[in-house]
């Protein structure tokens, strides 16, 4: 499904909030656990073909977002370290081991070899990513190393033809999405 969003972000933003507001209210928990498997499955089964990664960056998901338990477990079960982030006061992001607690500071992005980070839609064509409004993600992607896959994790219905922009936001490489899987947007992956 595609469908245009508004060129205001901040409208644009309120209309997938809606969207997503709409979607947990009318899916009963099961449905939920599902997406989250289907996630974790579609991120396992795109890390078949690659080396694995020692250490990656996920999000810990919202009562909205999609459901990040599958790609925990599916990244746990290939022996992968996980950070999350943890939001500051300036809306930067520093990062915790999600194992140990531990604080590693906002510099521990640069360490990683996969990122997955929530987004409320992606542009397939270029990959821009609209996030929740607070610039948090586009400061931490800054610091990673180059060459170093972005994921966002999307509902289906979320990756759209355009999302309004600014200079300063960060594309994403690819996009994993409940029924398909991890898929590249632009011409990235």
């Amino acid at each position: 499904m595609s469908y245009e969003l508004p060129t205001n972000k901040h409208e644009a933003r309120r209309t997938i909030r809606a969207g997503r507001r709409s979607r947990r209210a009318s899916v009963r928990d099961e449905q939920w656990r599902v997406y989250g498997e289907d996630l974790g499955l579609g991120l396992a089964q795109w890390l078949n073909d690659r080396p694995v990664p020692q250490l990656a960056a996920i999000y810990e998901a919202l009562p909205t977002e999609p459901p990040t338990h599958g790609i925990r477990a599916a990244l746990v079960s290939l022996g992968i370290r996980l950070i999350v982030p943890e939001l500051l006061a300036d809306n930067d992001l520093a990062w915790r081991d999600l194992a140990s607690g531990a604080d590693l500071g906002v510099d521990a992005i640069s360490d990683v070899n996969l990122i997955l980070v929530p987004a409320l839609a992606v542009d397939r064509g270029s990959g821009l990513r609209l996030g929740q409004g607070g610039g948090s993600y586009d400061r931490a992607l800054a610091r990673k190393r180059p060459g170093t896959p972005v994921i966002a994790a999307l509902f289906d219905d979320e990756v759209v033809d355009t999302v309004p922009s600014e200079p300063h936001d960060c594309a994403v490489d690819a996009v994993l999405t409940p029924s398909g899987g991890v898929a590249a947007v632009g011409s990235k992956v």
